[in-house]
């Protein structure tokens, strides 16, 4: 279960200004940027006060770039020795935005919307005050709604690199990638990926095909794997790793039971056309 803890959030009391609120979010925000990360500063945040609640909180995050997901993670900021008073509160409508946010390179249209989001404001014996946010739980699940969309070629030349990179230490040269998704229902791919390699005056076609659903249980299939190619002599050089990828065809991976408490998909769907979108429904 993740555990909350308070963040600084400025002296007591609680901001009663939108304008004060929103420059305290703004500057939690910056406080919390981990190493790889970029654009928080620029972040703009809408907010509506009412009472210890926020009816409504808006974080646009255009302009965010994460580099390097798996960067070692910076200590957050601590909390008050010792804790004099809690208020509990409410964002009644939370929405983030990204339009784009660029994760390694590849930007991402990105909206989240959740209601019902609870916190507390902790007031410390030092006389500053913090925020602790819920972490959802059964008792109070998380509800809302997510989607993020990337477009085709940013997304084919995506793979192109990261595939570029991967040839290049086996001694190849990637010099073209087709990437075609078809959708076979709201929740279920065809993949099929042609790359034109080259080694010295060797050059071939590999073509890689697959298929990939999700069911409502959040079941991840994946089947119909091949792997092969138009040159006789790359298709047996890829002959070992047909074991590797046979093993892939019939794969079953269940995303609900890597979900933390209080966290439950309800619907998810994926689109595949000029931009391909994953649309989710929590709650």
């Amino acid at each position: 279960m993740t555990e909350a803890r308070p963040l600084p959030f400025g002296t007591s009391p609680v901001p009663s200004d939108s304008l004060e609120m929103e420059r305290r979010i703004t500057r939690l925000l910056e406080s919390l940027a981990q190493p790889g990360v970029r654009g928080l500063d620029g972040v703009k945040v809408a907010v509506e006060i009412d009472g210890p609640d926020l009816a409504s909180l808006r974080v646009d995050a255009t302009g965010v770039s994460v580099q390097d997901p798996g960067a070692s993670a910076r200590s957050l900021p601590v909390g008050p020795a010792d804790v004099v008073r809690r208020e509990p509160g409410t964002v009644r409508s939370l929405e983030v935005v990204g339009h784009p946010v660029t994760v390694r390179g590849l930007p991402a249209q990105v909206d989240v919307a959740a209601s019902g989001v609870g916190f507390d404001w902790v007031v410390g014996a030092d006389g500053q005050l913090y925020v602790e946010v819920r972490p959802p739980s059964d008792a109070a699940p998380a509800v809302g709604t997510g989607r993020v969309a990337v477009a085709h070629r940013a997304l084919v030349a995506a793979v192109e690199a990261a595939l570029g990179e991967l040839l290049q230490d086996k001694g190849f040269t990637l010099t073209g990638l087709e990437l075609d998704l078809q959708n076979r229902g709201p929740r279920a791919l065809d993949v099929r990926a042609d790359a034109k390699i080259k080694r010295s005056f060797l050059r071939a076609g590999v073509t890689v095909t697959a298929s990939a659903s999700i069911d409502r249980s959040l079941v991840l299939e994946i089947g119909d794997v091949a792997i092969s190619s138009s040159n006789p002599v790359v298709d047996g050089l890829i002959g070992p790793f047909r074991s590797r990828v046979a093993a892939e065809a019939g794969r079953t991976i269940d995303l609900a039971a890597q979900l933390p408490p209080g966290v439950r998909v309800s619907d998810v769907s994926i689109e595949a056309g000029d931009d391909v979108v994953v649309s989710v429904t929590l709650g």
